[in-house]
């Protein structure tokens, strides 16, 4: 007893020293790693910011992002596109150098943006991005590469006060609306093609949030065949304006006094919190009687022709994607796809019946049968015996009995034959010495030779 309670102390005390060692050794290695490692990081930074935290639907924000050294960059820098969902975004991506502050110090780096227009209310975040940069540590001429990620930014984006919607709205600085015709409204008559072109400027958003005028009004009187867009933005001092370039030709198919509604389009000023309106006043129209009215189907199809045909090379541009790929890329990966796992069904097919006909076919061969009888017990012994026996083609009788005698040579048979009598007369049998008999007598049957098999059998 006092053996075991001196080894039992000593299991305590070592115990306790390796509990002691553990933490101290934890806490060196976290030491080393904050120190050094954030060291290492540190020799390059990145810092972003939001120029709002909150902002409309629609309404731009600017994501800036600042990368410093201590030292110098040797190299340009490398970094991922800004992706964000429900939101286009502009990307200002030409690097600036200069000196910026950080701490109180001045470091020297390189600063990029992105304009970030969110068109979905909701609360979204800026995604970490990865920045590759080549810079020497401080004491060193030597470049080192380093990776560094950016921090996340969450940002909010309300919806529009509901009470100040309304059917046509953006948001937008400012806006101009202008309108241009091809020819003079007066002294029109039934079967004139005129075509109005409206141009609309909005500062501080992109062309794609400027509703299409065409979609405000319907008219009785003429034929409408609107054009589709052209949409033109332009980069100004870190901002992005939009131009929409709305075309309609109107054909003239009614004689009377009528009247192009105005056109009316708002926006939104987050600036001012304020919905403004810009109007095209609306045009009275004179049509005069054309006793020539045959031609107004020829013009007809003409414009359906023509605006058919712009709408389908429009149609072309706009190219439908799907998980980023164009919709004929995507079938065709689809189709790929599905081809390669019909082979690999049919193959797997074709591989498990191979594989359970060969199965199939080894449960019946003597080898498995031979298995199954060593593993028998004594209540299916003789069964099993006899599946076996079965199997074996060199023998004159399905008897075990009279094939012994017809194999009276070979050694094992004699003890064979009295184990097995012993087993069919009293049921009794030592069943390990029986099975190490039948397997001795199993190899002496395959071992031998046919030349000797028959003049066993012209002796019997």
């Amino acid at each position: 007893m006092k053996q075991i309670h001196t080894i039992h102390k000593s299991v305590n005390t070592k115990t306790q020293r390796h509990e002691k060692i553990n933490p101290l050794y934890f806490i060196i290695f976290v030491f080393f790693f904050l120190f050094f490692g954030k060291n290492i990081q540190a020799q390059v930074s990145a810092i972003i910011d939001l120029s709002r935290n909150s902002v409309y639907v629609q309404q731009p924000f600017r994501v800036n992002i600042t990368v410093y050294t201590k030292t110098w960059f040797t190299a340009p820098l490398e970094f991922t596109n800004l992706q964000i969902p429900n939101a286009f975004i502009v990307p200002f991506d030409k690097t600036q150098p200069g000196m910026f502050t950080v701490g109180g110090k001045q470091y020297p780096g390189v600063q990029f943006y992105y304009i970030v227009f969110p068109y979905k209310a909701g609360e979204f975040s800026i995604p970490s991005l990865e920045i590759t940069a080549q810079s020497p540590p401080e004491g060193s001429s030597t470049a080192r590469k380093v990776v560094i990620h950016t921090s996340i930014h969450k940002f909010i984006v309300k919806d529009i006060p509901h009470d100040k919607k309304t059917d046509t709205w953006l948001v937008a600085k400012d806006l101009s609306i202008t309108e241009k015709w091809n020819t003079n409204l007066n002294n029109l008559k039934v079967g004139d093609v005129i075509e109005r072109t409206v141009t609309v400027d909005a500062k501080g958003t992109l062309p794609q949030f400027i509703p299409n005028i065409s979609e405000q009004y319907q008219i009785k009187w003429a034929s409408v065949y609107p054009k589709d867009p052209v949409l033109d933005d332009s980069k100004t001092g870190g901002d992005v304006n939009g131009k929409s370039i709305q075309s309609i030709t109107y054909l003239l198919e009614k004689s009377g006094d009528f009247t192009i509604p105005e056109v009316r389009l708002s926006f939104w000023n987050p600036y001012t919190g304020k919905m403004q309106e810009r109007t095209l006043t609306e045009k009275k129209l004179h049509i005069a009687e054309n006793p020539n009215l045959g031609i107004l189907t020829t013009l007809r199809d003409s414009l359906q022709a023509t605006t058919g045909a712009l709408g389908d090379q429009n149609k072309k541009k706009e190219t439908l994607h799907i998980f980023g790929f164009p919709w004929y890329q995507f079938a065709g990966i689809a189709i790929a796809t599905l081809l390669m796992l019909f082979i690999l069904v049919r193959i797997s097919i074709y591989q498990y019946k191979k594989w359970r006909l060969s199965r199939e076919k080894y449960k019946q061969s003597e080898k498995y049968l031979f298995k199954q009888f060593l593993k028998a017990d004594t209540k299916h012994l003789s069964d099993s015996l006899y599946k076996w026996w079965d199997t074996l083609d060199i023998k004159p009788s399905s008897s075990i009995g009279f094939s012994l005698d017809f194999f009276n040579k070979l050694q094992e048979s004699k003890d064979f034959k009295q184990q097995l009598a012993a087993y069919y007369h009293s049921g009794k049998i030592n069943l390990n010495d029986f099975k190490k008999l039948i397997k001795k007598l199993r190899e002496e049957v395959l071992s031998a030779k046919p030349e000797k098999l028959l003049n066993n059998e012209q002796e019997v």
